[in-house]
């Protein structure tokens, strides 16, 4: 049986930020799918650029100072690439609907949830014809509808509710409200559970993954803990310095780590029966992108680099089914 076509396709993209300093070199040939109903994580330090590849592939990166140096995004089947920003705008508000890690910078204190939410509904509402637009009273079964969905409690009484009132758990959910209103294909969730506290981070989570199954979209996590995008996403990229580096599923990517620095981030993680004196790092930091080190991205902080990973990009290779690794360990040798 053939597989689906996916749904947003990345191929071969490369982004530059002009500044003051220079300009950033910020995405380096990034390859990227997600297939209809698929879990798919990208996973990096702080820095590596995971938010300003989705957030450029939705139009939220200005241009300028932003500018596409080389490669394609197709979503749904349509080269998006350089679309126009009332069709960008026209599938970010129906499409593509986003939910990010700080819920109280995302809603605004002067209103009510309510409000809030039905302003919402009109915007959508507003992108399709005239005959299927809500009245009022629509709207507002429409908005109690979304609030239950994703289990708020009283969602009748949350609506007369401002931001404040609320614990930063239900505001986070009235954003996820928020981002299914216009029926999405893709949720893009950017460290969605950052600011929540352990307990109700694994409630988010769970809600995501509830409402992935039962709704049958596809969701992209952006994160830097590991933990979270295995608790929610069939495959897991691994990305640094602007570049992927490591593509596979959840399982595979556990049990049998190919690239050195997803190993290292995979050795970061505190065990149940280890030490605090154990805890493994990383050395070095992330490169300056306006000036990235030559060849592989990660050569001046891995341990296993030799003349080749100084000199030349690694290309992506198979190094298992499914399994995707950028790394000359895997292509012939370090040199």
């Amino acid at each position: 049986m053939a597989e689906p076509a996916p749904l947003l396709e990345i191929r071969d993209y490369s982004l530059s930020i002009s500044t003051f300093d220079g300009v950033l070199k910020v995405l380096d040939g990034i390859n990227l799918s997600i297939a209809p109903g698929e879990a798919v994580g990208i996973v990096g330090e702080t820095g590596c650029g995971k938010s300003i590849t989705v957030k450029s592939v939705v139009g939220l990166v200005p241009s300028p100072p932003a500018r596409v140096e080389a490669g394609s995004v197709r979503f749904d089947g349509r080269d998006i690439t350089s679309a126009d920003e009332a069709t960008i705008r026209r599938i970010r508000g129906q499409e593509i609907a986003m939910i990010f890690q700080d819920p109280m910078t995302y809603l605004n204190p002067l209103f009510t949830v309510g409000r809030q939410l039905r302003d919402v509904i009109q915007a959508k509402d507003r992108l399709k014809p005239q005959s299927e637009r809500r009245d009022k009273r629509s709207i507002q079964a429409k908005a109690v509808e979304l609030l239950s969905q994703v289990h708020l409690p009283n969602p009748e009484r949350q609506l007369d509710a401002y931001p404040h009132q609320l614990s930063g758990g239900m505001r986070q959910r009235v954003l996820i409200a928020m981002a299914l209103a216009g029926a999405p294909k893709l949720l893009i969730a950017d460290e969605p559970t950052t600011a929540l506290d352990v307990t109700i981070q694994a409630q988010i989570l769970d809600l995501v993954k509830d409402l992935v199954e039962r709704l049958g979209m596809a969701v992209l996590v952006i994160s830097h803990d590991l933990g979270v995008v295995a608790a929610i996403c069939q495959r897991i990229v691994v990305m640094y310095a602007g570049t992927v580096v490591e593509d596979a599923t959840t399982e595979a990517l556990f049990e049998n780590p190919k690239h050195p620095y997803t190993r290292g981030l995979l050795a970061a993680i505190p065990r149940l029966d280890g030490s605090a004196d154990s805890l493994a790092s990383i050395a070095g930091t992330i490169p300056n992108l306006i000036d990235p080190p030559r060849g592989c991205r990660f050569h001046p902080r891995c341990a296993e680099a030799g003349e080749t990973c100084r000199q030349a990009k690694p290309p992506s290779l198979e190094g298992a089914p499914g399994h995707w690794v950028a790394c000359h360990i895997y292509g012939g040798g370090v040199g």
